[in-house]
């Protein structure tokens, strides 16, 4: 079976604490509910505010870090 086609449990943490026994996405290794679905931002805002997060998160990291 081709591995882009290839659906595998998806195993992510549950609130209960249990692994998720849902089948992955084609070609990735969660299933919708925890993030296979996932395609990033797609508006110009979105793509501006995950830009910005990212600032702040590497300019935090550096500073912590002694940077």
């Amino acid at each position: 079976m081709p591995k882009a086609s290839r659906r595998v449990r998806c195993r992510a943490k549950t609130l209960k604490g249990t692994p998720c026994r849902a089948l992955s996405e084609p070609g990735r290794r969660r299933c919708r509910f925890h993030g296979g679905r996932s395609t990033g931002p797609l508006t110009p805002e979105g793509k501006a505010r995950v830009a910005e997060a990212q600032q702040k998160r590497w300019a935090r990291w550096r500073a912590e870090r002694g940077g």
